[in-house]
């Protein structure tokens, strides 16, 4: 059972939540989109530049996560959708407490090895870092689903969890022969990823051997539905989960355990 200062601390943290926090990058990415076609050069004002930042600057330690990593009109749709439907599925599989801490974490451990390599050396490209922000969102989508399928290229069925896999090993070697800032970003998001999630790498893993799918989506987006029968919570102290119980409402704790609010507060 949790103690009564983690309950307190819990409750700080669940009023800090952004709901729909996913959903608001989608939508400033689109903007950014749209700004940039609109007025070019306007990126300039965005980017993470340390000599910049400590010349008063400091929009610009969050405002690179805005900046899409794709200017094609034809691409930047599906893009934006993948990461609005893993967004969604994600909170609503950990809760947006969590979300909201992993995905705020994540942004200030690249923030923080991208500006210390700007500082030494300025002329280096940081725009990986908002690549790396993404990837490690697939990461944690297919580690709490990682049967779901999703159609790779729109026709090809693909298991999340290979989708991740996959992504993940093509980005490491993309970082082969790059500044070292390139493969530190990259660290500091794929260390932040384990950090949240290292409880459930076991199961993702174990998954990776399993035939078994537990849902198909559309072109190029997951599906976020379970079976009737399967519960997605379940507290650690009472054992009721919102298939037995639907009017119970759960968090997840700090240990990393989830309780109904009963349970949570004690």
């Amino acid at each position: 059972m949790p103690s009564p200062f983690s309950a307190s601390l819990q409750r700080i943290l669940d009023r800090c939540a952004i709901p729909g926090l996913i959903r608001f990058v989608v939508i400033f990415n689109a903007l950014v989109f749209v700004l940039q076609r609109l007025v070019p050069g306007f990126l300039g004002t965005l980017t993470l530049n340390p000599s910049l930042i400590l010349h008063g600057e400091v929009w610009r330690l969050l405002t690179w996560i805005f900046i899409p990593k794709t200017f094609s009109v034809f691409w930047i749709f599906f893009a934006l959708l993948f990461l609005f439907s893993i967004g969604e599925s994600l909170e609503e599989a950990i809760g947006s407490t969590k979300l909201t801490l992993f995905y705020l974490s994540g942004v200030v451990a690249c923030t923080l090895v991208a500006f210390v390599f700007g500082l030494i050396d300025p002329g280096i490209d940081l725009g990986y870092a908002n690549i790396f922000l993404n990837l490690s969102l697939l990461l944690a989508y297919a580690t709490v689903n990682p049967n779901s399928t999703v159609y790779f290229m729109f026709f090809i069925p693909m298991k999340m969890a290979w989708l991740a896999v996959i992504s993940a090993v093509l980005m490491i070697f993309a970082t082969l022969g790059q500044p070292l800032v390139v493969p530190a970003t990259l660290g500091a998001a794929l260390l932040n990823f384990i950090l949240f999630f290292r409880r459930d790498l076991q199961d993702f893993f174990s998954s990776l051997n399993s035939g078994h799918t537990r849902s198909t989506s559309p072109a190029f987006r997951s599906s976020s539905k379970k079976e009737v029968t399967e519960s997605l919570h379940r507290c650690a102290t009472c054992g009721r989960t919102e298939v037995s119980h639907p009017e119970l409402d759960f968090r997840v704790a700090l240990s990393g355990e989830e309780y109904c609010r009963e349970h949570l507060t004690k």
